[in-house]
């Protein structure tokens, strides 16, 4: 008999309004969702493979955009973000004095805010822990293009956070921020701008951390003349010694090859040897693919090797891509917004949601669908 497929999970009523962000833990054990309610929902996996609410809480005064977990071995720490224009950092905390013999095995847990961080004077629209050999730092971009470092110097102590870095990326809007993964590169952060029209063109900025400067430097800028706007972008978790991957959600999915210079390669020790600091002049970006998503590809995310793509998009449907041998990209399944929405008429809502019809110009390069 043919085992019936497992089902999707569906969350009952939470939030009362639109929910803006999804996010797994590192161990997809654990979900966080968050709302224009103000609000944040923590969900957990039990051992049958149901998801049930653990926590529900107000978490700023306005709508609230991202959710993030950082790396468990800081602990289960998550940071949000806001149209109040705050970036509130919060840990677990363990309750176990009142447990009783009957619920001896269970836990109970209360999430506590360790900092608040209020420095931008616009609305914050992404956040990004720093991957885990940087240590606990979070970047965080805005309304007003700006770009802020923060870091914990003690991970025991959340309580304390310093902005140690600030950069203006653009003049407009800044929409999304990731950091790269690499441990034999210096680090790098691309932002990206979700104007349609920004200054020059410029849609996308990369900067590299010189540690012998300390400070951050820009050594790429991409200019995209797409009708669409840049919803997001990820580096690729595994690089090249010679080239970073970036792939962009700009209508369709664009994967840049970063071309890196050799002093910006670390040594055995994850040291700066004696090269000069990189100027830009040291960098090059070429466009390797566009995977089409019918110009509506709105978050991406890698598996842990960077050989799958996947990308949701606007009007409900979910697409992954493969990476072959040879370099190409090849279309691996389509899921429609059909395929686990049973109300006829949330389907209709999400997939009649116009956006951005304008036809891409020809491009240069192969297009997977």
């Amino acid at each position: 008999m043919r085992e019936e497929a497992e089902k999707p999970f569906q969350a009952p009523p939470t939030h009362k309004d639109l929910i803006h962000h999804v996010s797994f833990d590192h161990h997809g054990r654990r979900l966080a969702t968050c709302s224009s309610d103000m609000t944040l929902a923590i969900w957990d996996r039990n051992v049958d493979g149901e998801w049930k609410r653990s926590a529900l809480w107000k978490v700023h005064g306005g709508a609230v955009w991202r959710v993030i977990w950082a790396h468990p071995e800081f602990g289960q720490v998550i940071a949000t973000c806001s149209f109040d224009r705050n970036v509130n950092v919060w840990s677990e905390q363990v309750i176990r004095s009142d447990l009783s013999r009957k619920e001896k095995g269970k836990r109970r847990t209360n999430w506590v805010r360790r900092t608040n961080l209020s420095d931008s004077r616009a609305n914050v629209t992404d956040i990004a822990f720093a991957p885990r050999h940087l240590g606990l730092m979070l970047a965080s971009v805005s309304a007003q293009g700006t770009v802020r470092v923060y870091e914990a110097p003690d991970v025991m102590d959340l309580s304390k956070w310093s902005l140690i870095h600030e950069l203006q990326a653009f003049y407009t809007r800044c929409g999304c921020v990731t950091w790269s993964h690499s441990r034999i590169h210096r680090p790098l952060i691309a932002v990206g701008s979700d104007e349609k029209k920004s200054e020059n063109n410029e849609r996308i900025v990369v900067y590299e951390y010189i540690d012998a400067l300390r400070k951050w430097q820009r050594v790429v800028a991409l200019k995209l003349d797409l009708p669409s706007p840049v919803t997001d972008l990820k580096f690729s978790p595994i690089s090249l010694v010679e080239a970073h991957q970036l792939a962009i959600a700009a209508g369709d999915v664009h994967i840049f090859s970063i071309k890196v210079s050799r002093a910006a390669i670390l040594d055995d020790d994850n040291n700066e040897g004696d090269e000069p600091p990189v100027t830009s002049t040291d960098y090059s970006a070429n466009k390797i693919a566009l995977l089409g998503d019918v110009r509506k590809a709105w978050r991406l995310k890698y598996n842990v090797t960077g050989t799958v793509l996947t990308a949701s998009s606007c009007d409900g449907t979910v697409r992954t891509w493969k990476s072959t041998f040879l370099k190409q990209w090849v279309l691996l399944s389509e899921m429609p917004a059909e395929d686990y929405v049973t109300d006829e008429e949330a389907v209709t809502a999400t997939t009649s949601r116009g956006f951005l019809s304008e036809r891409l110009r020809e491009e240069k390069f192969p297009v997977y669908y």
